[in-house]
């Protein structure tokens, strides 16, 4: 059966919606910022423990900054650019507006879901640039782990809007309750009409990121999403397939989806099985070292 996207209904929840954060963090990253000389480690280890304050500065970093030409898809860059006067303001702003995510409640934990999925992606990121041979002969481009962390937080950002708009979503979010041949994307265009992957888009889009970037997230969960694009883009095909295996190895994806994925990421990645399996393998047991902020 075929379900018409509802585009239009889309980008209205996308405009009303606003990242929830959490308050801690946000008054520590003032607080640090107001230091004579903060330090930029500090800084930026505060701020990639929430989304909406990564978004912001994201955003910032894409619409504060005069004559500056490129998009910034990299934090490390952003905070950069954005200097501790800019990056001070951009933080204090969403202090002043941020709806606040309450402690136990899905919306936060998927935004702890989104820092460890983040963190998971940034280290795939790194494993991949040593094990593929197609990254270590320069066949293939390295993605680095900044971005990597980047597209890997707010990749199922639009999540966030489905909770806020549909109770019944955490339903859903239960693959072991989804029906053998039904993904996640199929289950929603069926209730919803629009997808989760598609709002994270819209909202990537609204923070004025990269289009190959937010293409990519928007297509993260298609085998097919890169098919005829341009070849400038090759990075974005590797992230994308970063992004597969890191929903693969989070157990987000069921053993019918992983098999519809599994050859193309082998393929993008330039990796055999064993060693894609193995990498998922070592990922699970270094989740389970991790430990993320729940605060």
């Amino acid at each position: 059966m075929t379900y018409t996207l509802d585009l239009k209904e889309a980008n209205r929840l996308v405009k009303r919606f606003v990242m929830p954060t959490r308050p801690t963090v946000i008054l520590q990253a003032v607080k640090i910022q107001n230091q004579w000389m903060a330090d930029p480690r500090q800084v930026r280890a505060t701020i990639v423990r929430d989304v909406a304050l990564v978004a912001q500065v994201l955003q910032a970093a894409n619409t504060r900054l005069p004559g500056y030409q490129r998009q910034v898809e990299s934090l490390e860059s952003a905070i950069v650019l954005l200097g501790q006067d800019r990056l001070r303001e951009a933080t204090q702003d969403l202090f002043l507006t941020a709806e606040m995510a309450r402690r136990e409640s899905w919306t936060q934990n998927l935004r702890v879901k989104s820092i460890r999925a983040g963190a998971l992606a940034s280290w795939m990121a790194g494993q991949i640039a040593e094990r593929s041979p197609g990254c270590q002969s320069g066949y293939l481009p390295i993605v680095p782990p900044d971005e990597a962390y980047v597209a890997g937080l707010l990749h199922d950002c639009g999540q966030l809007v489905m909770l806020r708009h549909f109770a019944d979503y955490p339903q859903l979010l239960d693959v072991a309750a989804r029906p053998l041949g039904v993904s996640l994307e199929m289950a929603e265009m069926e209730r919803y009409q629009m997808t989760h992957a598609l709002l994270s888009a819209l909202l990537c889009e609204l923070w004025q990121l990269p289009k190959a970037l937010v293409y990519t997230i928007e297509g993260h969960h298609q085998t097919d999403a890169f098919a005829g694009r341009p070849v400038k883009e090759r990075k974005y095909m590797v992230m994308h397939a970063i992004l597969l295996l890191t929903e693969w190895a989070e157990g987000d994806l069921s053993e019918w989806e992983w098999q519809r994925h599994q050859e193309y990421i082998e393929r993008m990645l330039g990796l055999t099985e064993e060693v894609v399996r193995q990498i998922r393998q070592e990922a699970q047991q270094w989740l389970a070292t991790e430990l993320f902020c729940r605060e």
